[in-house]
C-alpha cells in the first residue's frame, strides 16, 4: 500500500464557488514516513484547475484502492473538493462512497485534536510545527497572481508535514495497546 503526502490549497471552502489552486503530493516511505522521490505541485495558474484535476486524477484513482493512500490533514476535505470540482469541470468524478468507504486514507486531524486537548480550535499545522504561515494566505496571494509565496507555502507545509508524520510514526508505536493473554480477564493497558 503506497502511502502518499497529499494537499489542496483553494481560493475558499466552498467547493461549488470556490477553486483548487494547487495539488501537492509526494510518495513516502511507509515505515519511515519520509518522502520518497520529488514533491509534485500541480498548478492551477501554470494551466488551469480542470488541467490539474485531469492530471491528478488517474495517479490518485488508477490501480485500485490501495495503490494511492492519502495521508494528510483534513482528507474529507481534500476528498469533497476533488468530487465537486470535478463535477463542476465535466470530468469523471471520484464516488464519494467509494473515496470514504474503500479507498484507505490516513486523516491526521483527529490526532491533532486530541492532542490540542480535544479541541478543534488550534489543532492545525501551524500550531504543531514551524510552519511560518497558514493556508488562510493562498486566496489573497492567487488572486494577486502573488504565486511564489504561495509555492513557498506549499513547501514549508509538505516540510512541516513530514517533520510531524516521521516524528509520529516514531513515538506512535510506544501507545499501542498491550493485549492480555487470552487466558486472562485483566483490563487492556495503554
Amino acid at each position: 500500500m503506497p502511502e502518499y503526502y497529499v494537499d489542496l490549497e483553494t481560493t475558499g471552502l466552498d467547493a461549488k464557488k470556490d477553486m483548487v489552486v494547487a495539488i501537492a503530493y509526494q510518495r513516502l516511505g511507509m515505515l519511515t514516513g519520509r518522502g520518497e522521490g520529488n514533491l509534485t505541485i500541480l498548478k492551477a495558474w501554470e494551466t488551469s484547475e480542470k488541467d490539474v484535476l485531469e492530471r491528478f486524477l488517474p495517479v490518485f484513482m488508477g490501480g485500485g484502492p490501495f495503490s494511492f493512500v492519502a495521508i494528510g490533514l483534513n482528507i474529507p476535505f481534500i476528498y469533497s473538493f476533488i468530487v465537486e470540482r470535478s463535477r463542476i469541470h465535466g470530468l469523471e468524478a471520484p464516488d464519494p462512497l467509494y473515496l470514504m468507504g474503500s479507498k484507505p486514507y490516513l486523516d491526521l486531524k483527529p490526532l491533532l485534536v486530541m492532542m490540542n486537548n480535544g479541541s478543534f480550535k488550534g489543532a492545525s499545522l501551524e500550531n504543531f510545527t514551524d510552519l511560518s504561515s497558514s493556508s488562510d494566505m493562498v486566496p489573497k496571494a492567487f488572486y494577486e497572481n502573488d504565486h511564489k509565496a504561495i509555492l513557498d507555502h506549499i513547501l514549508e507545509k509538505s516540510s512541516e508535514f513530514l517533520r510531524l508524520y516521521r516524528h509520529l510514526k516514531e513515538v506512535m508505536p510506544e501507545l499501542s495497546v498491550k493485549r492480555p493473554a487470552p487466558d486472562q480477564r485483566s483490563v487492556l493497558t495503554i
